[in-house]
């Protein structure tokens, strides 16, 4: 069967963002670094999404991530997401083109994490909603969609930027992580939240995350 996600870390950084994640719940192949990784690589299944996780922005971190990518993509994978590490502020222009770029050499979804936000919030982002049932689903070509090569920023929800950034979005998906006490009212209040800030088409989503800590919400904005 497939796996929902195969998450690779390239590099110590991520690969302790990520050893904390349920790999079971996800439904998902967890690969840390190390020497043997690409032989990994060519033994791992490639799941419908494929969560690569550079410690660098720079060329030599963007060509592993699409090598990679394409060794998953011929053990049977689906859309590339390439995880960035976190920058403290909104990208400015110069910024949204190097991820531009990024995306055209990969192939894949570039995304960049905000101010708090983490390579593990981009796998929780992405991975939880197609694969922990929750009291809002969603379909996964509706995920699907959304992943063609291009620039993505990942804001927590508590992230003041966000509606900064919410200004440039063409598409946002917002992944509500729900507790057992969290109301339909507060999921109703951020998605007005988001369309009183864009008109862009909105995808939400509602995974069931009970006691973990992580963040309540995530939104990802499509450049």
């Amino acid at each position: 069967m497939q796996p929902v996600g195969t998450v690779v870390a390239f590099g110590a950084a991520p690969t302790k963002a990520v050893a904390a994640l349920d790999s079971t719940a996800l439904a998902s192949d967890v690969l840390p670094a190390g020497e043997d990784l690409f032989p990994r690589l060519k033994r791992a299944r490639g799941g419908s999404l494929l969560l690569l996780l550079a410690e660098e922005s720079d060329d030599p971190a963007l060509a592993a991530a699409a090598k990679g990518g394409r060794i998953l993509r011929r053990r049977g994978g689906g859309d590339a997401i390439l995880v960035l590490p976190a920058v403290p502020a909104v990208p400015g222009p110069q910024a949204r083109a190097r991820l531009d770029r990024a995306a055209a050499l990969t192939g894949a979804c570039v995304v960049q994490p905000v101010g708090r936000a983490s390579w593990a919030d981009a796998v929780r982002c992405f991975i939880e909603p197609l694969a922990v049932f929750g009291l809002i689903g969603v379909d996964s070509a509706e995920v699907h969609q959304l992943l063609r090569p291009r620039s993505c920023l990942l804001h927590l929800w508590d992230d003041e930027a966000l509606d900064r950034s919410l200004r440039d979005a063409r598409d946002v998906m917002l992944t509500c992580r729900l507790r057992p006490n969290t109301t339909l009212r507060e999921i109703d209040a951020a998605a007005r939240r988001i369309k009183s800030a864009t008109t862009a088409p909105l995808l939400l989503a509602g995974p069931e995350v009970g006691a973990d800590k992580g963040p309540a919400a995530i939104a990802a904005l499509f450049l």
